[in-house]
């Protein structure tokens, strides 16, 4: 939790120091993804530590593992927006040499906080992800 919430932290302070990032609609879309991200996995963390596990009955941690498992995946998928909208924004304007370095530790930081959740939070986002396709099979 720790690593991708730091990590997506990182990737929006190096967007804010993006020259453009206050002008562009993609940009500041890409960055209200990221924060979203961020404040979700520190919900989730806070949601984490609020129960006493070993005393909780089956129900309670039925309910607070679903709550979890949706917090994960929302904030995988909002990491997978931004990188989306980010691409957008390259294809659209692309990066001046000036701010290539900049642009390569934004994508490092995206791509680490992608890899983080993934490994961290692996059974929470299967599981929503195999809720999700099982309801949309059988409608």
């Amino acid at each position: 939790m720790y690593a991708a919430t730091a990590t997506i932290s990182v990737a929006i302070k190096k967007l804010e120091q993006f020259p453009v990032s206050m002008e562009e609609p993609l940009l500041i879309e890409a960055q209200s993804e990221l924060e979203i991200a961020r404040n979700l996995l520190e919900s989730r963390w806070k949601i984490w530590n609020s129960i006493f596990w070993k005393r909780s009955n089956a129900a309670t941690k039925r309910s607070v593992r679903a709550k979890l498992e949706g917090l994960a995946f929302d904030a995988l998928t909002g990491v997978i927006k931004a990188g989306k909208l980010l691409n957008r924004y390259v294809d659209t304007v692309g990066i001046l040499d000036e701010n290539a370095s900049l642009w390569h530790e934004i994508i490092s930081c995206l791509h680490n906080a992608y890899r983080w959740i993934s490994r961290d939070y692996y059974y929470d986002c299967l599981c929503k992800q195999l809720k999700l396709s099982i309801a949309l099979g059988s409608n």
